[in-house]
């Protein structure tokens, strides 16, 4: 079944279009969940109620821009209000934290794998902070009423969730060279291709 088929026929109430749409969106609505939650059984519940809420508020879809981008800010929003029934993510205002100066940003360019990766591993406000504005888009005045803080609030979870990433990849260098090679320093070996950061 074709994209606008499946979309007119949930908007008809299709059973079909139902299953087709679930068959088609699942894989790619359950990979934004485990963006946003780290535990898997979470992640599924995430996509049980993603796949709920796109299918109650497909008839909001105008069709003026892509369909995955609709589904895909749908799922976001249903992940972020779990989260926050679960108590999973601390919103707590970060105003005084001071930003990582230019000459503090590590300029390493990760493997977009790297950076998925690494996401697993941050507190979940910065795992959310920094997948809203790096892989969804978000801006930070976005990612503000979302999380329901402040836009430099936005701006320092991102900025500081990204320095978290670079050293996590530093760190796992070091120590892959320091196992390799334990008496010479070595330089990063990795073959480093996509530009993320």
């Amino acid at each position: 079944m074709k994209e606008a088929d499946i979309i007119k026929g949930c908007k008809n109430g299709d059973q079909l279009a139902y299953k087709a749409l679930v068959d088609t969106y699942s894989n790619y609505i359950f990979s934004i969940c485990r963006r946003y939650v780290y535990d898997n059984s979470v992640a599924q519940d995430c996509l049980q109620e993603s796949l709920i809420q796109v299918i109650r508020k497909i008839h909001l879809y105008e069709e003026r821009g892509k369909f995955k981008s609709w589904v895909s800010t749908v799922t976001v929003k249903k992940c972020l209000d779990i989260l926050r029934k679960e108590k999973r993510h601390m919103t707590a205002e970060i105003e005084n934290v001071r930003e990582p100066s230019m000459d503090e940003n590590v300029s390493y360019v990760l493997e977009q794998q790297d950076v998925m990766r690494f996401l697993d591993t941050l507190p979940d406000n910065y795992r959310m902070a920094l997948n809203m504005f790096l892989v969804e888009g978000y801006s930070h005045k976005e990612i503000g009423e979302h999380l329901g803080v402040t836009e430099s609030s936005s701006r320092s979870l991102v900025s500081r969730a990204r320095k978290m990433v670079v050293e996590a990849f530093k760190e796992e260098q070091k120590n892959e060279a320091g196992s390799k090679f334990p008496s010479i320093s070595n330089p990063l070996k990795r073959k480093i291709i996509s530009p993320i950061f």
